[in-house]
């Protein structure tokens, strides 16, 4: 039995949901052997403890300090294997953490983990296609809705509820549709508009918004299954870093029983696509409007997700990871 290490920054945030802390409990029932978390502020990274491991997954590294311990693993003949979620090269200037991932300095150190790597593991095929410049050792694994943790209720009537979820990070992909976003709620008085998360201050002052604070995410997710939503809308900007994304929220959307709202290039049953405003304001107005089998739709992206972006198959993938390096 070998001993695994998943080193993380923030074990308990989404992308550790999505990427590491959450995938654990099913990972562990599915190989003997033994597998560990912990936070990197939370342990002292020398050779007193990084020798106890044959393996070491380090998740969204980026500092100084991780390179140097991605050097110090390689000099201890431990396996190092590197999961990254986001396109770290093309953080848009809206983002928070966009001063931190553009410094030059920041750069070089992502580049030189990668390099180091044994293997690297990426959730979309457009960003293994970013990363694959400095290590050929790419690996896509999709994130994935939780099937241990999240079971999916009958399903109940649905609301005239269309929900959009998000941090601040999003604020240029709500301007960037604000005048379709605006138009449809002017049009459909009717409907609730529920922004879940981030608030956009920006759009136009109307009775049918509503926001709901962050919360935490298994919180989050029957929150968003009573709101019983017809429609759940994901507006992205077409960049590089968007295009890295991967499809979450299409995953939570359709596990609530919603038809998703999806950019075109996410490719995904079940979906209405949108390739710029004209068309983002149509699919929203199809749902709103009746004009499609709203129950169909949901069944189709639903059975796709329980065929192919369960947590319980994903791992496998993870599984083939850990049996190739040890």
């Amino acid at each position: 039995m070998a001993e695994i290490l998943f080193l993380t920054i923030q074990n308990a945030d989404t992308c550790a949901f999505y990427r590491s802390s959450g995938i654990l409990k099913d990972l562990r029932r599915k190989t003997n052997h033994k597998i560990t978390l912990i936070q990197w502020d939370q342990a002292q990274m020398n050779w007193s403890l990084i020798n106890q491991f044959d393996l070491i997954m380090m998740q969204r590294p980026f500092s100084k300090e991780s390179l140097n311990l991605s050097n110090y693993i390689k000099q201890c003949n431990i396996k190092l294997w590197i999961d990254y979620d986001d396109n770290l090269f093309a953080v848009n200037p809206e983002n928070p953490t966009h001063a931190l991932y553009s410094n030059p300095e920041i750069q070089k150190n992502i580049q030189g983990i990668i390099a180091n790597a044994d293997i690297v593991s990426v959730p979309t095929e457009y960003l293994r296609q970013v990363y694959v410049e400095f290590n050929k050792n790419i690996v896509v694994i999709p994130n994935a809705l939780n099937d241990l943790l999240f079971q999916r209720p009958e399903l109940k009537p649905r609301t005239n509820h269309c929900v959009w979820r998000g941090p601040e990070a999003h604020i240029f992909d709500l301007m960037n549709y604000s005048k379709e976003i605006n138009q449809v709620t002017k049009d459909f008085p009717e409907w609730r508009f529920v922004f879940m998360g981030f608030s956009p201050w920006f759009l136009a002052d109307t009775a049918n918004k509503i926001n709901i604070p962050s919360m935490d995410i298994v919180i989050y997710m029957q929150t968003l299954f009573n709101i019983s939503p017809s429609c759940f809308h994901v507006p992205l900007h077409d960049n590089a870093f968007n295009r890295a994304k991967s499809n979450i929220a299409y995953i939570e959307g359709s596990y609530a029983g919603a038809v998703c709202i999806c950019p075109s290039w996410w490719n995904v049953p079940g979906a209405l696509s949108y390739t710029d405003g004209a068309s983002y304001y149509e699919a929203i107005s199809t749902v709103l409007k009746g004009e499609v089998d709203k129950a169909a739709m949901n069944n189709m992206a639903w059975s796709y997700i329980q065929d192919c972006l369960t947590l319980s198959k994903i791992n496998i993938l993870r599984l083939q990871i850990i049996n190739s390096l040890l």
